[in-house]
């Protein structure tokens, strides 16, 4: 399976889970495509094996967290600084799971009042 790994705080702890579970023998035949240079580190030291999207165009699921989400589940990403990484990789993965918890809720996106990531390519 390939699995794009997600960049920030949540992301995190599912990448730790996956790399305890490969270490435990209860996951197997995992690729790992991480969406941040971070990313890419914590899964080396884990020892989740990892590839590309040159490699890899195709990416099965992808776990990643978001910045906001409001009631119509349209998310603000890439605050961390990985947004054109993170959107490459979710845009080539057939399924994506967002993992927030409640204090990334809000009524309508920029609701938070904190900036609006942009990336210029």
């Amino acid at each position: 399976m390939v699995l794009g790994l997600g960049t920030g705080s949540t992301a995190k702890h599912a990448v730790d889970r996956i790399g305890e579970l490969l270490r435990q023998g209860k996951l197997k035949n995992i690729i790992g495509i991480p969406t941040s240079t971070k990313t890419h580190e914590q899964a080396v030291s884990l020892g989740i094996p990892l590839s590309d999207l040159d490699s890899h165009p195709v990416v099965d699921l992808a776990i990643d967290g978001a910045d906001e989400v409001d009631p119509y589940l349209n998310l603000v990403k890439g605050r961390g600084g990985s947004l054109l990484r993170e959107k490459m990789v979710e845009g080539a993965c057939k399924k994506f799971v967002c993992i927030v918890d409640e204090s990334k809720l809000v009524n309508y996106l920029g609701g938070s009042g904190l900036a609006m990531p942009v990336e210029v390519i």
